[in-house]
């Protein structure tokens, strides 16, 4: 039988979503969900300054989705937009004082996860599937031009 990748992939990623809700320090946060933590840790993470489209390239979500996926956090107060001085149009996303105390457990519980995820892989095993993840989302966003049909 052949082995759908898509599917399994598929099967994968609805697990570690929800396994990520049930996170303990998201659970004790009414405030934001699984996905939205891991833009708060992005944003904690990288310290120079992280704008809209950083987060539709980092989390492949489209400009919509982002735009209100950032006015849900901001409306919950977990963070700001702050306007740059050089581009006006331009609004740099900086995490509220609530927000950095909640980033560091989550990232504690998120790196937990993580290993638990990788356990009993070696570190060339773990290059690998990265790899092979990485031709994949390649071969997505280039429509399979060089697969044959």
């Amino acid at each position: 039988m052949e082995e759908h990748f898509g599917h399994k992939i598929n099967y994968i990623s609805n697990i570690i979503k929800r396994e990520i809700e049930n996170l303990k320090s998201i659970q004790r946060m009414e405030k934001i969900s699984g996905t939205n933590s891991f833009i708060l840790v992005y944003i904690s993470d990288n310290e120079e300054k992280v704008y809209q489209k950083d987060i539709e390239r980092k989390f492949g979500i489209t400009r919509s989705t982002a735009s209100k996926v950032i006015s849900l956090m901001e409306a919950k107060g977990m963070i700001i937009r702050k306007g740059c001085d050089n581009d006006l149009r331009l609004k740099q996303l900086v995490l509220t004082d609530e927000a950095k105390k909640t980033v560091l457990a989550v990232k504690e519980d998120l790196n937990k996860f993580e290993k638990r995820l990788t356990y009993g892989l070696t570190e060339e095993e773990k290059e690998l599937l990265s790899s092979i993840l990485g031709k994949m989302e390649r071969n997505i966003f280039e429509g399979g031009k060089n697969n044959a049909s």
